[in-house]
This record gives C-alpha cells, sequence and structure tokens, in this order.
C-alpha cells in the first residue's frame, strides 16, 4: 500500500517551494505572501494558516540549509582547532554547492538578517562557521575567513554561471589561499 502526504503538509511543502523561487527570482523583499499564495495555487489565508508571516515563510525555506550549517559546527567544534579548521573549508564548500539558490536568498537579506529572530541559528552557526575556518582567534584571521565566505556567497548567487565542479574548485583554491592553508 503507498503511503500518501496528507494535504496539508503537501500545500505546506508547496509554499515553501514556490517562495523559495520566487525569492531567488523577485528577492524577498519584493516578494509578498500574495505572490507565493498564487504561485502556490492557494489563498494568501492559507499561507497565514500554515506561517506566521513571510518570515516565517523564509525560515522553512533556509530551513535545509541552516540544519546543515548547525551539524557541520556540531561536528566541527569537537575536532581540534587545525582538523576543525579543514573541515570547515571542506564543509563550507559542499554547503555552498548544494544550497546554490538559497545564497541568493540570503544575500537579498544580509542587511537586515540580524534583526529577523526567525533565522537566528543560522546566523548564529553562520559566525561560528566562520570562527572555525578562521583556524584561531587572530581577528585579522577572523576577518579574513569572514571576507572568503562573503566573497564567496556572492560568487554562488548565480547558480547558471559556473558548473558545481568549477564552483567548487574556485572556493577551495580561495578559501586555501585567504586562510593560508596551501
Amino acid at each position: 500500500m503507498a503511503l500518501t502526504t496528507p494535504a496539508r503538509e503537501r500545500t505546506r511543502h508547496e509554499i515553501v517551494r514556490q517562495a523559495n523561487d520566487l525569492f531567488q527570482v523577485k528577492g524577498y523583499n519584493a516578494t509578498s505572501l500574495q505572490d507565493i499564495a498564487t504561485a502556490a495555487g492557494c489563498s494568501k489565508a492559507t499561507v497565514l494558516y500554515h506561517f506566521s508571516g513571510k518570515p516565517a515563510v523564509l525560515a522553512a525555506v533556509l530551513d535545509p540549509a541552516s540544519v546543515d550549517l548547525a551539524g557541520i559546527v556540531a561536528r566541527g567544534s569537537a575536532m581540534d582547532r587545525a582538523e576543525a579548521q579543514e573541515f570547515a573549508i571542506q564543509a563550507f564548500i559542499d554547503l555552498a554547492v548544494v544550497h546554490r539558490g538559497v545564497t541568493d536568498v540570503l544575500q537579498d537579506i544580509i542587511p537586515v538578517i540580524e534583526e529577523m529572530p526567525e533565522v537566528a541559528a543560522l546566523v548564529a552557526n553562520g559566525m561560528r562557521l566562520i570562527d572555525l575556518m578562521a583556524g584561531s582567534d587572530d581577528p585579522l584571521e577572523h576577518d579574513l575567513a569572514k571576507f572568503a565566505v562573503n566573497g564567496l556567497l556572492g560568487e554562488c548567487r548565480h547558480p547558471g554561471e559556473r558548473t558545481d565542479e568549477e564552483l567548487r574548485r574556485l572556493c577551495d583554491i580561495a578559501l586555501r589561499r585567504l586562510l593560508g592553508r596551501d
């Protein structure tokens, strides 16, 4: 007997899928709840039944990347500093490639991201990943890691411009050169 997904779950999934597409194409700020509802084939009231507002929809869109990032930070935090740095570099590369579309959404909300409690865990784990990538407590190393991550995330914004392998190679070379891991 085949298992079916309940209608509520399918509707919620479709709202998140359509919101993700709209946020990538139009941007978070230019996308309304009505836009999401129309694309998902439901009413705005249905969107609000499933989510408390647009920031909650955003949190659902970002959730898979947030979960992956939390796992990376947890694993890296249990390692010694050098091992954690190498692990964080490799994990960031994989994360950037796998969640390319989410990067575009994140870039759109960066100016206000710290004012969005719905994504606070993602922000905190992003900062922790930068700490792991820095490999030391040196503020310059931390700034270099932040610079590298921000620059590479900007490069990930355009999924069609580079293949996954080209993006992996770019990230690996850039991170190793900037963070002295050649």
